[in-house]
């Protein structure tokens, strides 16, 4: 008797579609091929490939399924379910070592169908498991829609062994769930918390459930420390990993100045004291493209965590690369994807035991994939280990899998942080289908390995994981990176980082020598090597113009920091006709603009319209955090306001931006007879920005579904163009005289120099107005003019 029933009207167990809909019955076993029903997920998609939300009864058995829009998690493998009326594709799927099956069933109304599906262990991972460190409840996390029996399921289905609780501040244990649902067999799992500061996000692991949430305030130094001392029941320091270290405003990189070119930050706040970072964050893995020059899809995100983390190994650190689901979601954001796959002698899903997992990352003996599992040795010697060779060549030798469905084109070999071996796999069959076979390559590769180096092994497939594996926001690709290999080849005994190499070529001071070497040497080593050269100002010169005459973007991002820190006049044209190339990206733009910026705060000020009028303003403004803009001018400070006027009854409440007027606007500059919300006669009173130049226009409840004018003048020496800059809360206009010069119709918080804008002021006094709509809470405005040579005043000039 199948234990799952769904669908019987006499039952407790809810069905899973609307049953006030017509729909029919299907009832399903999924086995291996010995025919022992296995945990697993059903997919359901119609003919056309929409993916609707077929079930939207989430509770039709706690204990046995996890249930959302068209995905259904059984535990156990065998059930029916509710289908509405329809033509379905029905997929059958364990995770990504496992190969899939299908069926398609036309459902009439109140008809039966049933489904056994088959389901084979594709990928030999003996001796591995495979982890998700970065997992979240709504139960405990707060967002989301997973709670803890459905994370625990789905985890199952996903065939995830090993399992990381990280709700945000919360120390959450998942072995309560895991006995209730008598799912030890399948899983282990320890405690974790995604300590969630206000300069970014991390997890620590193991830690204990009973022990007292650290304090996510402090700032990292103390912060990490007390993360180590946490006690936890295996007795190993707990791991520290960075989370989405570009992602939006919650990137600890870039609000801790961790810088994209050098590797570096500077900020006191800063700490090292970590053992791993995600380079692949979610089912697209965020992180892994450079978010400044690809062509998908890039979210909240900033430059390369890949390329921070090549960053970082050129430094001689050993941080492993990390890629986790940071799922909060049963479907819309799967568990598992990406995961890591860590060695550790056994893989026995009942009893992995975290402190060899935890070994495991310090020591970098694993990789992390969506898809393909990736290992790599070098003449014999597996992924984390430093050797000495006497060759000067390396014999890697690849090892990677594929189940059926998930494509592989073909693996890349990364030396010093760029590509110097590649190999190509050719499948005879591109679509998914009936007897596909998996794939499984053991390419043996030899690279000249001419000084101490690093090698990374990187596996891609241009096949999207859909329809087993969709995002909203951008396809799945198969993706899959073997943590590195450090190799001692110049034979002195010991492993030399990029970095100190490049110190140590530039120590020498023979220019005639280190041109010849950077001619010689990988794109990388040569930005190593001109970063370097910024210790001798005289021989950076020369880097520096070798390194901005190149085509390889990462040694002319190498040149405009060295740029940037010796600060030479002589390179302020080359460093303008950067931001001009056509084949300069914006974030290079940007570099160069900082260079010239700081060697010439006038000369920077002028290259402020060039970058603007090529990149955008939102594009100037993206990398504000890492470096400050020095924009030249200043907010104007003193006012006069006039207010507060109700706004009109209409459904949308911004029109009133326009159509709302205290006639004639906009000479209301000299108006006095219009009322205000309390009844009296229009006045203009005296008010003063902050110390920040932010004008409080808000006098709290009173002043929300309000409009206040505020007013000032500008005197220009000479008719000219000026440039500015506008934060509002909420929407506002602008006029310079008769002139409306600025019109934003939106609802959004007052933020300095949000939004950029140009007008022409007279030689003399300019009136200027500015009309303020505001919805609710906050109102108030920033007003910065981007020219130095104009002044203001609030009251009327004699001579206006």
């Amino acid at each position: 008797m199948l234990s799952t029933i769904l669908y019987i009207a006499l039952t407790q167990a809810a069905p899973t579609a609307n049953v006030d809909a017509p729909h029919g019955t299907l009832t399903f076993t999924v086995s291996d091929y010995d025919g022992m029903p296995m945990p697993a997920k059903l997919s359901f998609t119609d003919v056309e490939g929409d993916k609707s939300d077929l079930f939207p009864n989430a509770d039709a058995d706690r204990t046995k399924l996890a249930v959302r829009f068209h995905a259904i998690y059984t535990l156990d493998g065998e059930g029916s379910v509710t289908v509405p009326v329809g033509k379905w594709i029905v997929y059958a799927s364990h995770g990504i070592e496992w190969s899939l099956d299908h069926t398609t069933i036309t459902v009439e109304e109140n008809g039966e169908y049933s489904w056994d599906a088959k389901l084979v262990h594709e990928i030999d991972t003996t001796d591995w498991v495979s982890g998700d460190f970065h997992l979240h409840t709504l139960t405990h996390s707060g967002h989301g829609d997973s709670n803890m029996n459905e994370r625990i399921i789905s985890l199952i289905g996903e065939n995830v062994e090993f399992a990381v609780a990280t709700d945000h501040n919360h120390n959450t244990d998942y072995q309560p769930t895991i006995d209730s649902l008598k799912a030890n067999e399948h899983i282990t799992a320890v405690v974790g918390n995604e300590v969630s500061s206000p300069y970014g996000h991390l997890n620590a692991f193991p830690l204990d459930a009973n022990a007292k949430v650290v304090n996510q305030k402090l700032e990292a130094p103390e912060l990490f420390a007390l993360i180590r001392a946490e006690k936890n029941p295996y007795g190993v320091t707990p791991i520290i990993q960075i989370n989405h270290p570009r992602w939006g405003n919650i990137d600890y990189f870039g609000t801790r100045g961790l810088d994209p070119i050098t590797g570096e930050s500077d900020d006191s706040r800063w700490s090292w004291d970590f053992d791993s970072i995600e380079v692949l964050n979610e089912n697209p893995g965020w992180g892994f493209n450079d978010a400044e020059i690809t062509d998908k899809k890039i979210g909240s995100s900033k430059h390369s965590v890949l390329r921070d983390w090549y960053n970082m190994l050129n430094a001689g650190r050993h941080i492993a690369a990390v890629g986790n689901s940071d799922s909060h979601t049963v479907s819309k954001n799967i568990a598992g994807i990406p995961r890591n796959y860590v060695h550790i002698g056994s893989d026995d899903p009942s009893s992995i035991d975290p402190a060899k997992v935890a070994d495991a990352i310090r020591t970098g003996r694993m990789s992390t994939t969506t898809g393909p599992f990736l290992r790599m040795t070098a003449n014999g010697h597996p992924m984390g280990s430093t050797i000495s060779v006497q060759d000067p060549s390396l014999d890697i030798h690849l090892d990677v899998q594929a189940a059926s469905w998930i494509d592989l084109d073909k693996v890349r070999i990364i030396q010093n942080g760029d590509e110097v071996a590649s190999v190509d796999f050719i499948k005879e069959q591109q679509a998914w289908c009936k007897g596909m076979e998996q794939s499984h390559y053991r390419p043996r590769i030899r690279i000249p390995i001419p000084r101490d180096c690093w090698i990374v092994a990187i596996a891609q497939g241009d096949e999207p994981m859909t329809p087993f594996v969709m995002h909203d926001d951008r396809d799945v690709l198969p993706l899959a990176i073997a943590n590195p290999i450090y190799i001692d080849a110049d034979g002195d005994g010991k492993y030399t980082p990029p970095r100190e190499w490049a110190n140590n070529i530039i120590a020498t001071g023979d220019l005639d020598s280190i041109v010849m070497t950077f001619d010689e040497v990988n794109p990388t080593e040569q930005s190593l090597l001109v970063m370097a050269s910024a210790t001798n100002p005289e021989l950076a010169k020369k880097m520096i113009l070798l390194g901005l005459s190149s085509n390889e973007r990462i040694v002319r991002l190498a040149a405009t920091k060295a740029a940037y820190q010796i600060k030479n006049t002589e390179l302020l044209p080359i460093l303008a006709n950067t931001i001009d190339r056509p084949d300069s990206d914006r974030y290079l733009a940007f570099s160069a603009w900082m260079a010239i910026d700081e060697t010439d705060g006038d000369f920077g000020r002028n290259i402020l319209r060039r970058y603007t009028d090529r990149f955008g303003w939102d594009t100037t403004k993206r990398y504000a955090k890492e470096r400050s803009l020095n924009l030249p001018g200043k907010f104007i400070t003193e006012w006069e306001v006039a207010g507060y006027f109700a706004l009109a009854n209409d459904a949308d409440r911004l029109s009133n931006l326009e159509h709302q007027k205290q006639l004639p606007e906009p000479n209301i500059m000299s108006l006095v007879v219009p009322k205000t919300i309390d009844g009296k006669l229009l006045e203009w009173k005296t008010n003063q920005s902050d110390k920040h130049g932010f004008l409080n226009l808000s006098l709290g409840d009173t002043t929300e579904n309000t409009i206040a004018y505020a007013r000032c003048w500008l005197w220009s020496p000479d008719q000219r163009a000026i440039d500015f800059t506008i934060g509002s809360d909420d929407a506002c206009r602008m006029w310079v005289g008769e002139e409306l010069v600025f019109h934003d119709a939106s609802w959004h918080g007052a933020r300095k120099d949000n939004t950029f804008g140009s007008c022409t002021v007279q030689k003399g006094w300019n009136p200027v107005l500015f009309k303020v709509l505001n919805g609710l809470d906050g109102m108030g405005l920033y007003f910065r003019v981007l020219d130095s040579e104009i002044t203001s005043t609030s009251s009327a000039p004699q001579n206006k």
